[in-house]
């Protein structure tokens, strides 16, 4: 995950203020303790927070580590907490960390966990390992299946064959998934954590001569070193580091290097994050949220709480009530009452359309920029963060857009999109059967919008799309992140796709062809035209589908669309819906088989 600057200078506000006090802990407990991992790195080249990292890691040998956990909670000040399985029998980690509450930073695997989710320090405990490569390899093997039982009491992470989602090294294969799932089935918790702990700890009576956290294969240090820690420079404090730090890091990490390239510089990517207290920034005060509503009264409350808790906020949030008649307004008016700070708006009117809601709220916005958010669906709290980010690496672009995830009842998968950061060719994109933007992961130009006269009204299908080509036509430019921020809903109520009425609207996709026009731009115009005309013909338009074979009987790229089209319109109504139900599902099938 690439940080918002102002998300990440805060962020390492908020990672000072727990290092801070945990080493006033430590103090007053007189328990040593030591900076590693990728903190060390920090120490050594910037003497603070690396500057793309978001964590903070603390080491601390076994004997010390047991006395943090029985000292700590009561020494610990108000609006910090102790996160390990002895104060929090949720967790699924096995290792200690200090939360800041009042804050919350949640990685993607963990979204749902009941267990405590503010900002954090790691704390992780060092054993002594055995000198003896075979000996130490069979206990590294031990202490990994214990920890994934262990985690597995909390969260099962791991996919079809064992294959996991975050990292962990085992298991990899069916079998030992199988395995794992019948021990942790017949174990307790407290069983696996206490076998897991006397796995790690089995050699430190012996004379061995490293330290080592023992899942981590080359994150050794020599017993001399730990014992023999040095005060360094980190931020305004002086922290202690292990000695012949350089050593240690080249130990782990190989050719250590001071600035890592773009792709390798690696963080925890969260799903959710929030500080104690609201941020904003220039760039995200220049962003008007507008949402459409008409009959969302299941939804409308969940969009708007991903618009609050967004981790930057925006200038204002703008609902547009489009003469719903299921009590969608009342909820946001309760909504309103709840956060008088989050500054929306909420306008009402006869039913019109979406298009021509969409169009009211960027009247209304105050913004640069208008983010389009359907009522159905939702952002991750980083949506906006990304965006702000994007606009000041791409700050030419009128478009801005991420990846997302399509949400079927308890499925989510994400959406297949670009798979680079920066400006893109959406008609291209789109082509290659990438989705480049839709309405809910898009950020646009209030100014370019209003050049192209905003959304037609009246369209029920492709709206959006014959925006994006309008754009286009006018050269404007589309900037994609590919990290997936907005959650699509396909079976929310009332998608205006499920939903066929002849239009009344002065636009067409077809209008949108222009032969002196790029070959590119012209066949994405038939490929939205022809997919509309699919949608029309199932819900039994079958004159406007008629047109459409005409319109766009040019093209070269979408043939098989067009054939399909030819077919479907030829058939009596009632059928239409279960052929391309058929069709649809074999073509699925087809495409998960890679043919």
């Amino acid at each position: 995950m690439k940080y918002n600057s102002d998300i990440l200078r805060q962020l390492h506000v908020e990672l000072r203020d727990i290092l801070a006090e945990v080493a006033r802990v430590c103090d007053k407990a007189n328990i040593p303790y030591f900076l590693q991992g990728g903190t060390a790195i920090g120490v050594h080249f910037f003497e603070d927070i690396v500057p793309w990292d978001d964590d903070i890691d603390l080491g601390m040998t076994r004997e010390n580590y047991e006395r943090f956990l029985r000292e700590a909670p009561a020494l610990l000040t108000e609006g910090y907490h102790l996160q390990e399985f002895t104060t929090e029998q949720n967790t699924p980690f096995y290792f200690a960390k200090v939360r800041k509450i009042g804050t919350r930073f949640v990685e993607s695997e963990w979204v749902g966990l009941d267990i405590s989710d503010g900002i954090y320090i790691d704390i992780f405990p060092y054993d002594l390992i055995p000198d003896s490569p075979s000996a130490e390899r069979r206990q590294r093997r031990r202490v990994k299946f214990w920890v994934n039982c262990f985690t597995a009491k909390s969260v099962w992470i791991w996919r079809w064959f064992g294959r996991a989602n975050n990292g962990v090294v085992m298991p990899k294969s069916m079998l030992s998934c199988a395995l794992l799932r019948v021990v942790s089935s017949l174990m307790t918790k407290e069983q696996i954590y206490r076998r897991l702990n006397r796995e790690l700890t089995r050699y430190n009576a012996t004379s061995a001569t490293r330290y080592n956290i023992v899942r981590m294969p080359k994150d050794m240090i020599p017993r001399c070193d730990i014992e023999a820690c040095e005060l360094r420079p980190f931020g305004d404090m002086q922290l202690p580091a292990p000695c012949n730090l350089e050593s240690y890091l080249r130990n782990h990490y190989g050719n250590i290097q001071k600035w890592l390239p773009e792709e390798l510089q690696l963080n925890h990517a969260p799903e959710i994050l929030n500080f104690s207290e609201p941020i904003t920034s220039s760039a995200s005060r220049s962003i008007s949220v507008v949402i459409p509503l008409y009959n969302k009264a299941a939804e409308v409350e969940r969009a708007l709480r991903s618009v609050v808790g967004q981790s930057i906020a925006v200038g204002e949030i703008i609902v547009v009530d489009d003469g719903s008649t299921d009590g969608s307004s009342d909820i946001v008016r309760e909504f309103i009452a709840k956060h008088p700070e989050a500054g929306i708006r909420l306008i009402s009117q006869p039913n019109a359309g979406v298009s021509a809601a969409r169009n009211r709220g960027i009247a209304e916005a105050k913004g640069d920029y208008v983010a389009l958010l359907d009522a159905d669906d939702e952002w991750l709290t980083g949506y906006v963060a990304e965006v702000c980010r994007l606009m000041e690496y791409y700050p030419s672009a009128a478009a801005y857009s991420t990846s997302f995830y399509i949400v079927s009842r308890d499925r989510r998968v994400v959406a297949a999109t670009p798979t680079t950061e920066g400006y893109i060719n959406p008609a291209d994109e789109a082509l290659r059967s990438r989705y480049p933007i839709i309405p809910s992961t898009a950020t646009l130009s209030r100014a370019a919008l209003q050049r192209i006269g905003g959304f037609p009204e009246g369209m029920r299908i492709g709206e959006d799309q014959w925006v994006w080509i309008r754009l286009m036509q006018l050269g404007e430019r589309f900037c994609f992140s590919p990290m997936p921020l907005v959650r699509y809903s396909r079976t929310a109520s009332n998608r205006s796709a499920a939903i066929y009425r002849s239009e009344a609207c002065s636009h067409t996709i077809a209008e949108l062809y222009d032969a002196a026009q790029d070959t590119t731009l012209n066949e994405y115009v038939a490929r939205v035209g022809l997919g509309k005309a699919i949608t029309q013909s199932v819900r039994g338009g079958t004159d406007d589908a008629r047109r459409a074979i005409l319109d766009f009987a040019y093209t070269t790229h979408s043939r098989r669309q067009l054939r399909r089209l030819r077919l479907l319109n030829a058939l009596p109504c009632a059928l239409r819906p279960m052929f391309d139900a058929v069709y649809c599902a074999l073509a699925w099938i087809i495409k998960r088989r890679g043919a």
